[in-house]
């Protein structure tokens, strides 16, 4: 019984980290593994990608979820002030690319990329570290940190 309980402990030790990708069931002679799988699209039907179509939807999407949140305390106002500023910002960059004017759209691309960067600070922050929920504030951060990613390469394309 002791020796089950130990190897069984160190099977679920050695899937801990993997436990998100699969789901581990032991029995005494057999092992079962189901193995799910990511998609790249977000459940508003997002696809993850460097283009203003992605941005433009994944920014809608946060701000969605940053005006439905309860658990942001007092940096919710903020944060939304920042995801409207993006979105305005994303807008501005692809109104300036239409109008074939590469080096303003470089331009709002890059304080984007700064908006997004407040966003990232104000969410890590002591007062956000207080404020705001863990998982909803390391989901933020998930976040924030693609959506700058997909910005930079963005910009560099141009």
């Amino acid at each position: 019984m002791t020796v089950r309980i130990l190897i069984a402990g160190v099977a679920f030790g050695a899937t801990l980290p993997a436990l998100a990708m699969a789901q581990t069931t032991t029995t005494m002679a057999q092992t079962t593994t189901t193995t799910t799988t990511t998609s790249t699209t977000l459940p508003g039907a997002c696809v993850v990608e460097a283009s203003f179509a992605s941005l433009t939807c994944r920014t809608d999407a946060l701000a969605l979820r940053l005006r439905d949140a309860t658990d942001l305390g007092r940096t919710k106002g903020t944060l939304m002030q920042q995801a409207a500023k993006l979105n305005r910002l994303l807008g501005d960059a692809q109104a300036q690319l239409a109008g074939g004017d590469k080096r303003k759209a470089s331009t709002r691309l890059k304080k984007a990329g700064r908006a997004l960067i407040a966003m990232g600070f104000r969410v890590r922050s002591l007062t956000g570290r207080r404020q705001i929920a863990a998982a909803t504030r390391f989901d933020l951060q998930n976040t924030i940190a693609a959506l700058s990613t997909d910005v930079n390469t963005l910009r560099k394309t141009m």
